[in-house]
């Protein structure tokens, strides 16, 4: 590249980058030359550059600041250390700087009265004063400065002030909600007492109910023996009724059976009836009639009444 000959180390950083860069234009090289000569005196030699392929070619990367991680050594572990030193460093000039104090201006005292009318609801005494006061000024009777400024104490005195009333503000609004939350919780105890009440009220009808259950079943099962006896006694009962009905079917057919009997009988041997009837009703009352021959005398009985009224009908 260039020999150095009492070159300055600029010269030959630029020269160096103006190669690596590939800047063979000739206006550049004037450039550099330019820039060069400004600094000193120097040699060049002669070479060939020849274009080289940008692969082969190695690039220096200057990194922009002292923070920058440099490529190729990226992991987590480089940049959590890096990001906490940057953290420490940051820290330490904060440390180091110190800001100085503001100084406090003390109010004007034309503008505290001002502001100590609008406080106050004062607005026609303010609109006096103001208009008062700007007159002398343009009158030259007084300047702005020579009144001077309030004392440290009365701003004090404003800001505590200011302060206690908004303090009196905040405890306003907390004695409302302590007085809602104290309805509140009056109303919720109220609640509670009712339902509580109600709560016993209902264990104490649920006792009751479970006593009275008990003794119904002490009651029930004291009827338990009679309700046994009461239904064999039906039982025996429906027994007697279905053979008695049973008996007076049977009863009743033969009694059918008789009548035909005698209707016969009563057709066939109409002349003789009169001379039976005499000899039966001579052993009927020398014998006991029993229920066939009482049945069979009540059927005759009702055939000679339909008998004689079916004669009279006739005449």
């Amino acid at each position: 590249m260039a020999a150095q000959r009492g070159i300055p180390s600029s010269a030959v950083r630029v020269l160096e980058e103006a190669l690596g860069m590939g800047l063979t234009a000739a206006g550049d090289a004037r450039d550099t030359a330019d820039a060069v000569a400004a600094e000193g005196a120097y040699y060049l030699e002669q070479v060939t550059i020849t274009e080289a392929s940008e692969d082969d070619y190695e690039y220096e990367e200057i990194p922009d600041d002292n923070f920058s991680i440099p490529e190729g050594e990226e992991d987590l572990a480089k940049a959590i250390q890096m990001a906490q030193e940057q953290a420490t460093d940051t820290e330490i000039l904060e440390r180091k700087t110190v800001f100085p104090s503001k100084p406090a201006v003390p109010e004007v005292i034309e503008d505290f009265l001002c502001n100590f009318l609008i406080k106050m609801g004062m607005t026609r005494t303010l609109d006096c004063f103001q208009s008062e006061w700007y007159e002398l000024i343009q009158k030259g009777v007084t300047e702005l400065r020579t009144g001077g400024n309030v004392p440290d104490v009365y701003t004090q005195i404003m800001l505590l002030e200011n302060e206690n009333k908004n303090l009196k503000k905040d405890l306003k609004h907390y004695k409302q909600a302590a007085d809602k939350a104290r309805e509140d919780l009056l109303k919720i105890q109220k609640e509670r007492d009712f339902h509580r009440m109600h709560h016993k009220r209902i264990v104490q009808e649920k006792n009751k109910l479970i006593n009275d259950l008990k003794g119904l079943k002490l009651h029930y099962a004291s009827y338990e023996p009679t309700i046994r006896v009461l239904h064999e006694k039906h039982h025996t009962l429906l027994k007697e009724k279905m053979l008695t009905s049973l008996e007076r079917d049977k009863v009743v057919g033969q009694i059918s059976g008789l009548q035909e009997i005698l209707k016969n009988v009563e057709i066939g041997h109409s002349y003789h009836a009169p001379e039976m009837k005499v000899g039966r009703s001579r052993v009927k009352e020398n014998t006991p009639e029993g229920p066939t021959q009482k049945g069979l005398r009540e059927a005759r009985e009702q055939n000679k009444c339909k008998t004689k009224m079916k004669g009279n009908t006739k005449v």
